[in-house]
């Protein structure tokens, strides 16, 4: 369950898996091995961990566990 205790966790989880997955596909590109099949699967993964990410910082902007950013 979600929670002041635990939000920080995901979110770092969350950056870990997809440094991991950008790395990995990466490395794929470099090697030039192309499975669209895969391809696809993590970048479906990705999204769903950066759309998740998102929300995790967000909620933890509300409870003021993160500094909100200021655009100057």
């Amino acid at each position: 369950m979600l929670n002041k205790k635990n939000i920080m966790g995901i979110i770092q989880d969350h950056k870990d898996q997809i440094d991991e997955i950008e790395s990995e596909l990466q490395r794929a590109d470099d090697l030039n091995l192309d499975i669209p099949e895969v391809t696809r699967a993590a970048r479906n993964e990705l999204s769903y961990l950066y759309d998740n990410k998102a929300r995790y910082e967000m909620q933890a902007k509300a409870w003021g566990l993160i500094e909100e950013e200021t655009n100057v």
